[in-house]
């Protein structure tokens, strides 16, 4: 068919381009003036000039054509959308193919259009207020007497760009010989201007996340910015302050834990720079985005938590005879049915090696296929303590499982901890067991290695150090352990159990920031907010444990709760409060020893 422009139609009375014959309507279609329509059957297409031949072939796209050539790779495959990267002659493309599997998709594209022409539109949009965005060069949909099923939109790839989620997190140290600090003052202050753009033209991003926005340095090290995925942009008459508060919360989620304070100041002083006279008063403007932050993130990390419950897309449940349990997609689904079958098993294998075993616990190390690789794992089996168990666990999660979810509550939170593997619940076989009840638990943890528990490092390795090695390991490693306990309490999260043995220390100790992490998360308890009382009563148990530490003096416990607490720096009253509770509450633990 050859190709015509909506000039070429003829007119109705309506002064509209008339109607093709494929039977649906070229007004309701994003009509750039300069660019071609092609049709075909039920398919349609708008192509920007000189992109016709690349990319259609009697009207359809050719990425059967590409794939047989190897020219094709699929990025991302899901539902609702996959999309293509495809090497052409004139340059990479991209193809997102929107796809409609169900009524509610098909209802959605029916009220609000197709989410191809809505991106294309949007991209023109941002580039009137200068945001660089996607640039569209051919659009496609499919109709239906008349409905809209599924979609395309073919852009231009940008040229050595790459999400900002990928250089924060793994590009940012060595990226075009650009030092560290200087390449996060350059983007926070670049992100902080597109994102004042965006608002300014009236624009919110409802899925505002640095996996949306690509980055390109140059070669003086300056970023630039584009925003993607336009289909989650709303227009909004009147932008005001509350809803610019909600959106920056959006995007402050993700660098609330992964960036410091400095950063993030940065980036709204670069934001208000533009907007200055559009939000009121600052400070009030900037404590309502750490507030609105907090409240999203927690809604965010509880719906997340959920989902070690069933199966997804990260876990997957099961059940074989009395034995049910939820594994992480990380281990080998053939392996989690054998230990359903018989949870026992693993005690008896000849390549065991015990760690543990007492009236509560027992603990074995053995490998298993994690990832397509044999990886060492702790198998925990949680022993009746009580005769009153079973019936205790009807109206409370049963230990083993308590430690499962506290591990999410940890991995969503930005927690250091080990991952869970698997939670196995064998239940009763009689009525006096309780069948509905768990009699017995078992977790599976992916061993850390190297590691070793703070506790056995100060009994074991401190020691056998010379006098000035010991001094300045422990002015290491206890600002590290104050920062970890701050990090749990900062995140509504406190440990009942909170000692040197409960705490491991991953990799090399004698780095300069020692890594710690948290283990056996039984006790760990999830609050709206981690009351004073509580924290006391995390330190007090912490000290205790740490009382017998070989050169640990009481100015280096001074240090620890100036790092615990950063007001501290501030107002010196302050540690000297939180000193006498500690130490109170350590008597008042030791006597209850004691006792």
């Amino acid at each position: 068919m050859t190709a015509t422009t909506p000039q070429d139609l003829p007119a109705q009375r309506t002064r509209r381009p008339a109607l093709p014959r494929v039977g649906w309507g070229v007004e309701r279609m994003f009509q750039p003036p300069e660019w071609e329509w092609v049709g075909s059957a039920e398919l349609g297409w708008w192509v920007r000039p000189g992109w016709r031949e690349a990319l259609l072939r009697g009207g359809q796209l050719r990425l059967d054509e590409w794939a047989a050539q190897g020219r094709l790779a699929t990025v991302k495959a899901g539902p609702h959308r996959v999309v293509y990267r495809a090497e052409l002659p004139e340059g990479a493309v991209f193809i997102k193919h929107n796809l409609v599997p169900d009524f509610r998709s098909k209802l959605r594209q029916w009220f609000r259009r197709g989410k191809g022409r809505n991106e294309a539109k949007r991209a023109a949009h941002l580039a009137a207020l200068g945001v660089a965005s996607i640039v569209p060069v051919a659009l496609g949909e499919r109709r239906h007497r008349r409905l809209l099923l599924d979609n395309y939109l073919v852009t231009r790839e940008i040229t050595g760009a790459t999400t900002l989620k990928e250089l924060v997190e793994e590009g940012l140290d060595g990226a075009l010989g650009q030092a560290r600090p200087a390449l996060r003052r350059r983007l926070a202050a670049a992100l902080g201007e597109l994102t004042a753009r965006l608002h300014e033209g009236g624009y919110l991003h409802a899925d505002f996340h640095p996996g949306n926005v690509l980055v390109t340095l140059d070669a003086q090290g300056h970023p630039h910015l584009a925003l993607i995925d336009l289909d989650a942009l709303r227009q909004r008459r009147r932008l005001g302050r509350r809803a610019a508060m909600a959106n920056l919360a959006l995007l402050n989620h993700y660098f609330w834990t992964r960036s410091s304070r400095t950063d993030r100041f940065r980036f709204l002083r670069a934001y208000l720079h533009r907007r200055r006279g559009s939000i009121g008063d600052l400070s009030a403007f900037a404590r309502g985005i750490e507030a609105e932050t907090r409240r999203w993130a927690e809604r965010h990390w509880r719906r997340w938590a959920r989902r070690c419950w069933g199966t997804n897309k990260y876990f997957l449940a099961d059940r074989v005879g009395p034995c049910g349990g939820v594994a992480s997609r990380r281990l080998d689904p053939a392996t989690f049915r054998d230990l359903l079958r018989d949870p026992d098993a693993p005690f008896h294998r000849p390549e065991t090696v015990p760690l543990k075993q007492s009236r509560t616990t027992t603990v074995v190390e053995l490998p298993l296929p994690v990832e397509g690789r044999l990886q060492p794992v702790i198998y925990k089996r949680f022993n009746r303590k009580k005769l009153l168990d079973p019936l205790l666990n009807l109206f409370r999660p049963s230990r083993g499982w308590r430690a499962w979810q506290n591990g999410q509550h940890l991995a969503v939170r930005g927690v250091p901890t080990p991952p869970n593997l698997a939670v196995i619940l064998r239940r009763g076989r009689s009525l006096w067991r309780l069948p509905w009840s768990p009699r017995d638990t078992y977790l599976v943890t992916l061993k850390a290695e190297p590691a070793i528990t703070l506790g056995k490092y100060a009994q074991e390795v401190l020691p056998a150090l010379p006098a000035e090695a010991r001094r300045a390991q422990v002015r290491r490693i206890l600002p590290a352990l104050a920062r970890l306990i701050r990090l749990l309490h900062d995140r509504c999260l406190s440990h009942r159990d909170l000692k040197a043995a409960n705490i491991l220390i991953e990799g090399d100790p004698d780095a300069p920031e020692p890594v710690l992490s948290l283990i056996d998360l039984v006790g760990v308890v999830l609050g709206q907010g981690i009351t004073h009382h509580r924290r006391i009563q995390n330190l007090a148990r912490l000290q205790i444990s740490l009382a017998q530490v070989p050169g640990r003096t009481r100015t280096d416990s001074l240090r620890f709760l100036r790092a615990y607490e950063p007001r501290a720096r501030i107002d010196p009253a302050s540690w000297k409060r939180l000193w006498r509770e500690v130490e109170h509450a350590c008597r008042r633990k030791e006597r209850q020893n004691f006792r």
